[in-house]
């Protein structure tokens, strides 16, 4: 969308007030001038752009403008890939990547999460087979996007058998369970996946909100302890500390665990020492959107 669309697009919507000083900005911006009193029904340049930004992610799911990265996953004890983290990359239409964040907290504030959680989760099975890839794929999902897991997680499975993909394949990845007020609603959720031959796992583990007491209600296979936790975890004893506990707890649930974050040498070779079965992080590859085959790292 170009400038003179976008003030066209701002001037058939409904806004409350203006600041003169916004205008000033749009004049700047277009070189052109404006008719403030066009403008006086409308709110702030914030706004505008917000609801410009609201149109172009709205536009990226209908049209399901999504690529995938993959980040590759390694074996503690041999170096191998064991699997795959999908991420999401919405796409504007001019072909920029649009920063993540922005995209998936405008999807929230227009109440489009269900609808960008399903259309990431669909294109990251889809770019996975068209990539060959064989191992664990680990998905990202929204707990708060799944109203009823039956209805809501449908389409994944057709998407699964139309590409052939193993189910047993797919592990999906528990985020934002801060947003989780319904700990039993999210259990139903886990156990359907479950039922389904998928596995799960509980992300962000230590970054101040995922901790012990979520384990134990959600029962995942698999833990990844955040990188706040992994970050120069060689010098902090307070970091090792924290370590270790969910170490012992993961260890207890007889859980598989995965340390992810790794950016350095040093962090890797402290980690070496640890009952870690898996390990994620730049150090070992960044994300692509061909899958690394081989590790750059030994």
């Amino acid at each position: 969308m170009n400038f003179d669309d976008f003030i066209s697009y701002l001037c058939s919507s409904v806004f409350n007030s203006v600041e003169k000083k916004d205008v000033k900005i749009l004049q700047m911006k277009s070189g052109a001038e404006i008719n403030f009193s066009a403008l006086q029904n409308y709110r702030s340049l914030t706004e505008w752009e917000a609801m410009h930004e609201g149109k172009e992610v709205a536009s990226i799911i209908s049209e399901e403008r999504i690529r995938t990265l993959f980040q590759p996953i390694i074996e503690a004890k041999t170096g191998e890939i064991y699997g795959y983290e999908a991420l999401s990359r919405g796409i504007l239409r001019d072909g920029r990547i649009m920063n993540p964040g922005r995209l998936f907290s405008s999807a929230k504030a227009m109440d489009l999460m269900f609808n960008l959680d399903r259309v990431c989760r669909e294109a990251s099975i889809r770019a996975a087979s068209k990539q060959g890839i064989r191992k664990k794929l680990f998905i990202n999902f929204i707990p708060t996007a799944i109203y009823e897991p039956s209805l809501c997680l449908r389409s994944t499975a057709k998407v699964l058998e139309e590409v052939n993909f193993d189910p047993a394949q797919v592990v999906f990845e528990v985020v934002e369970t801060e947003k989780v007020e319904d700990f039993a609603h999210l259990n139903r959720i886990l156990d359907y996946y479950k039922e389904k031959g998928f596995s799960t796992a509980l992300d962000d583990l230590g970054s101040g909100y995922a901790d012990k007491s979520a384990l134990l209600m959600l029962k995942p296979d698999y833990m990844k302890i955040d990188m706040e936790i992994i970050r120069n975890i060689h010098l902090d004893e307070a970091k090792q500390k924290k370590l270790d506990e969910f170490i012992t707890a993961g260890k207890e649930m007889n859980l598989t665990i995965l340390a992810e974050g790794i950016e350095t040498i040093e962090e890797y070779n402290y980690l070496k020492g640890k009952e870690i079965d898996l390990m994620q992080g730049y150090l070992f590859g960044k994300p692509e959107e061909v899958p690394m085959q081989m590790l750059s790292f030994r």
